[in-house]
């Protein structure tokens, strides 16, 4: 009798052990192609890079979807562990630690094919090109350099590719990420235009937002701070200790950037490699 009931108990020991880090990534409700669909489907470019960073720690990955203020809300309490991708600012440091996700953004500009290389806003506005934004949309600020700037209302990024193909409008500048998803998925609008990656941004890294009330935080303070310098996302008063989890996490999306395991999932999404700065 007593074997039946042993076997039972180790099943249960191991089923604890395999379950007992469960890191949960809060998302609003909403879908941000190609980052994550609309819920309750979690799929996307957000779920297999935690995921796997997850399974390299030996721990499970948990999706949850509310509005973004309660997703924040919870963030802030420790009531979830992480958001997957949140730009730093000094009210959001008091309750998240900022870790690298080797995801990278800026702003690039799209032209007809034909269009040698732009280099800065410079050559935008010496070779006289008219720039397309959307209404309200950022501009780089193009008029300081003396570029007539076009600002149809409410368009979508394939609208204004329509009237750059048509030779409307002749320069976009707007997100890499974005312009690289819309692209792999229109190549035969892709044909017809070059992205100028050197124009306008350096690319900036982008950061998960890691609760400092979770449980799997652990928060010291941070021995390389520069009280001197102006609060970022890497200078901070405090920091996760080796021993965490979110330390650990830490070092699973950055050993992912060295085996290449990043970079398939990058292309997965947006056909390609990740772009940079020229040396």
């Amino acid at each position: 009798m007593w074997k039946p009931c042993l076997v039972l108990l180790l099943l249960f020991v191991v089923e604890k052990s395999v379950v007992a880090c469960e890191l949960i990534m809060g998302y609003r409700t909403n879908a941000k192609p190609p980052f994550i669909n609309a819920a309750p489907d979690n799929s996307g470019l957000y779920f297999d890079l935690y995921e796997e960073a997850a399974r390299r720690i030996d721990c499970r990955l948990i999706v949850l979807r509310q509005p973004k203020g309660r997703i924040l809300h919870f963030l802030k309490h420790g009531d979830i562990d992480f958001y997957p991708g949140l730009s730093f600012s000094e009210e959001r440091a008091q309750y998240v630690t900022f870790i690298p996700n080797g995801l990278k953004d800026g702003y690039i500009g799209l032209t007809r094919r034909s269009e040698p290389e732009i280099f800065s806003l410079n050559d935008v506005a010496k070779r006289n090109l008219v720039m397309v934004m959307a209404f309200g949309g950022y501009d780089l600020n193009a008029e300081d350099y003396g570029i007539h700037v076009r600002r149809p209302y409410d368009f979508t990024l394939e609208q204004i590719v329509d009237l750059i193909i048509e030779g409307r409008a002749d320069f976009h500048a707007y997100n890499l990420l974005a312009v690289q998803h819309f692209l792999s998925n229109h190549p035969d609008k892709a044909a017809k235009l070059r992205m100028h990656q050197y124009c306008c941004s350096e690319p900036e890294q982008m950061y998960m937002a890691f609760s400092k009330q979770s449980a799997y935080a652990e928060m010291i303070d941070n021995a390389d701070y520069l009280r001197h310098l102006p609060l970022t996302a890497e200078n901070t008063p405090d920091s996760v200790s080796i021993s965490s989890i979110a330390w650990k996490l830490r070092w699973a999306l950055s050993s992912m950037q060295k085996d290449g395991s990043f970079q398939v999932i990058y292309g997965k999404y947006f056909g390609g490699a990740p772009m940079g700065r020229k040396n």
